[in-house]
């Protein structure tokens, strides 16, 4: 089974350093945008498809279509390296707020597709408690039940949680 790893967290909570950490990319000050990274877990592939969320990249607050095709763009780029096989893509997930509201469309219903779809979705929620929105990030990442993994900027223990996570699914 394909399985999605969606790493939502605030601006700033380390979603990037985390991932470069986890794939021992950290010495590249900067990736290209759709660049495939690439590990082993538990004899799992892991990729990630650039370390850019999709909802920063549809330049809108909440524009479901667009995160869509930019989730469609990083799965199509996996499927071509790893043909008919099981594999887990990690995407980073931006959580922001407009008018007193999250971007919560932009997290529900991507997961919902990609259930419809098929695939396992693991949310991941990277909690950085000094955010200022705390309160409706907690309500949201609770909402998908997402497993909580603080964020300290100890990028190494945050990789590695996030490791352990993808070795027991």
């Amino acid at each position: 089974m394909k399985t999605v790893v969606l790493l939502c967290g605030d601006r700033n909570a380390g979603k990037t350093n985390t991932l470069k950490t986890f794939f021992s990319v950290n010495h590249i000050k900067r990736l290209e945008p759709m660049r495939l990274l690439e590990t082993t877990v538990n004899g799992k592939r892991v990729y990630a498809v650039g370390l850019t969320s999709p909802q920063e990249l549809a330049n809108d607050f909440c524009n479901v279509e667009k995160v869509d095709k930019r989730i469609d763009k990083r799965f199509y780029k996996c499927e071509l390296n790893s043909p008919d096989q099981d594999f887990v893509l990690i995407i980073p997930f931006t959580l922001f707020v407009e008018n007193g509201n999250a971007n919560e469309r932009c997290i529900i219903e991507p997961i919902e597709s990609l259930r419809s779809n098929g695939y396992n979705v693991v949310p991941v929620y990277l909690r950085k408690a000094t955010s200022t929105f705390l309160h409706l990030f907690d309500a949201l990442m609770n909402k998908i039940k997402a497993t909580t993994i603080e964020s300290s900027m100890d990028y190494d223990r945050q990789a590695e949680e996030l490791k352990n996570l993808i070795r027991d699914l």
